[in-house]
């Protein structure tokens, strides 16, 4: 056995191609696994980082509700998450000190917002100045199209109304992406019903093509990577941005009470 090996390793030296592809294949394999290592870690560190309230004070109350992409899992830091980055943006757009509480939670699907994430965004005790709502995606798992339709309803009729709700993120082939895009469209559809902003994620998602898979994901090949967050962030910034008023100081958007009656609403 040990001259068979041995010939075997002899052979491999003798072909330096051979042994150069071997080498790359263990180097990556390598990397992978210590990447794939650092996310799952992540997941416990990132949910620690937004336990608390971050930001400043004494301005603009931003909410987030979802899943584990809006813990930011994936991304290389907390704040590099879609939902840091909207942070960014309104404090730039509005010069407003930016307040975050991060209600999601990894895993989350669209019944743990409305037994958990709902009650605490209530029991906050101040109206949030935006809300955005990211979550189904791990719904499609084991996708039932009537239990979906149901929990959406509930959900987009309990949100606050001026609330930014994504749809289902893109799931790229097979039956996930044909429950997927079944979802995002009743989402889409109960999320307009109730007054809510409806931000197209799976057609931003889709519109990045196949080469995503390999520029866009965490090594996991499901959670966005930092390139993956902005595409997120700039689906969400596509509905905000033009809420974004400069003449209401201290509050970024046009309420609907702001669209109705003007400047006086600015609250």
């Amino acid at each position: 056995m040990l001259l068979q090996e041995d010939l075997a390793m002899d052979r491999l030296r003798r072909h330096p191609v051979i042994t150069g592809v071997v080498a790359l294949v263990l180097a990556l394999s390598t990397m992978w696994a210590v990447k794939l290592g650092q996310l799952g870690r992540s997941v416990g560190t990132y949910a620690e980082y937004w336990s608390q309230p971050r930001g400043e004070t004494g301005g603009l109350l931003y909410v987030a509700l979802g899943d584990s992409a809006a813990q930011s899992i994936g991304a290389s830091a907390p704040g590099r998450g879609y939902v840091g980055l909207i942070a960014q943006r309104l404090r730039t757009s509005t010069g407003q000190p930016v307040e975050v509480v991060n209600l999601s939670s990894s895993g989350a699907r669209i019944r743990d917002v409305l037994a958990t994430q709902l009650p605490a965004l209530d029991a906050l005790g101040r109206e949030p100045d935006v809300i955005t709502v990211a979550v189904g995606g791990n719904d499609i798992g084991d996708y039932d199209q009537a239990t979906f339709a149901a929990e959406a309803r509930v959900l987009t009729e309990a949100l606050p109304a001026g609330a930014y709700v994504a749809d289902v993120p893109y799931f790229m082939h097979g039956r996930w992406q044909r429950d997927a895009a079944e979802a995002a469209v009743m989402l889409r559809a109960n999320a307009k019903q109730h007054g809510l902003h409806v931000v197209a994620l799976q057609n931003a998602l889709e519109e990045q093509g196949w080469q995503a898979m390999g520029t866009q994901f965490a090594a996991d090949w499901f959670h966005p990577n930092d390139r993956g967050h902005r595409v997120w962030a700039d689906a969400f910034w596509t509905r905000i941005g033009p809420d974004v008023d400069p003449d209401c100081p201290g509050h970024r958007t046009a309420s609907p009470e702001f669209q109705k009656t003007g400047p006086k609403s600015c609250r």
